[in-house]
């Protein structure tokens, strides 16, 4: 299976227009006060904002922690060790879209879920 269609399918388990994205959350992120953000908006791959005095710039989702926890859901809900296993190569192979800390978070639930099924799969 090629990168492309792995890292499609996790887009397609997580929908960013579902994500409560506040313009407060924007600002924090960006490290900037709510007063410089003109206008922000949804779109499909990434969120644009518009920021006084800078301009368009653009916010990868995976760097907010609302991608993070939607991760930890799937890998949460995984039933398989394959499942499991897909999942978290289809994470790593964004890696670096990724916000920092993020990845290391993630791969310690990744590895609490996979003892827990390697343990299920013993039994």
């Amino acid at each position: 299976m090629n990168i492309h269609v792995t890292a499609m399918r996790l887009r397609r388990r997580i929908n960013p227009k579902t994500f409560v994205i506040t313009l407060r959350q924007v600002a924090k992120f960006l490290k900037i006060s709510q007063e410089r953000i003109l206008n922000w908006e949804k779109w499909h791959n990434v969120l644009w904002v518009h920021i006084k005095g800078i301009g368009g710039y653009f916010v990868s989702y995976r760097q907010l922690e609302q991608w993070i926890a939607a991760c930890r859901a799937l890998i949460r809900f995984c039933s398989s060790l394959s499942a499991l296993n897909d999942l978290w190569q289809s994470i790593l192979r964004e890696e670096e879209r990724y916000g920092e800390g993020a990845i290391a978070r993630l791969k310690t639930m990744y590895q609490q879920r996979y003892a827990d099924l390697s343990l299920r799969q013993q039994t």
